[in-house]
This record gives structure tokens, C-alpha cells and sequence, in this order.
């Protein structure tokens, strides 16, 4: 497996996106997974809504390396071989 770097960032519309990191300037890679937290919810939480946004794609990476994940059905196999090609271990999260 190749090594990627992965980046959490909020877009200019609110939503929060983990992504690979780009290589090449001005250049924007297609976000893995996208995450929209509500206005109420940004409010109640205030600042650390990001941090909500993070702990909840550290989750996500997690699960899909357990041992859980693993045990999906063989249809949905050329779905984890594409998430692999995209998500290498080891990954940076920023």
C-alpha cells in the first residue's frame, strides 16, 4: 500500500470534508467523506464543532481497519479496494 496524507478542512459552503492532501498547486482533490454539522449544532457546540468534525473521521478510519469491516460481504469488496487505493496506512490526519 502507498502512503497518504489526509487533511480535515471546512469548505467555504460550512461543510467539513476529509480529503488527500494536494500535491500540486491550485489543484483540489475529491473529498472521502463530507460531514454538513447544523447552525443549531455549531452554536451549541461553539468552537469545538471542528473538533466533533474530527474525532468523527478518526471513527470512521477506525472502523473501516477493524477487524468488523472486515467481515463484509464479498460484493462490497471492490468498495474497500478503492477506499484502500485512496486511504493508505499509514495516513496523516491534520
Amino acid at each position: 500500500m502507498n502512503e497518504a496524507y489526509l487533511e480535515i478542512v471546512e469548505l467555504d459552503n460550512g461543510d467539513i470534508v476529509l480529503r488527500p492532501v494536494n500535491t500540486e498547486e491550485n489543484e483540489t482533490s475529491e473529498p472521502l467523506a463530507v460531514l454538513t454539522i447544523s447552525d443549531d449544532t455549531k452554536a451549541f457546540l461553539q468552537n469545538r464543532y471542528f473538533d466533533l468534525a474530527k474525532c468523527m473521521f478518526h471513527a470512521g478510519i477506525d472502523f473501516v481497519y477493524s477487524e468488523d469491516f472486515s467481515d463484509m460481504p464479498e460484493d462490497d469488496q471492490d468498495m474497500l479496494d478503492e477506499f484502500e487505493t485512496n486511504l493508505s496506512v499509514p495516513s496523516t490526519l491534520h
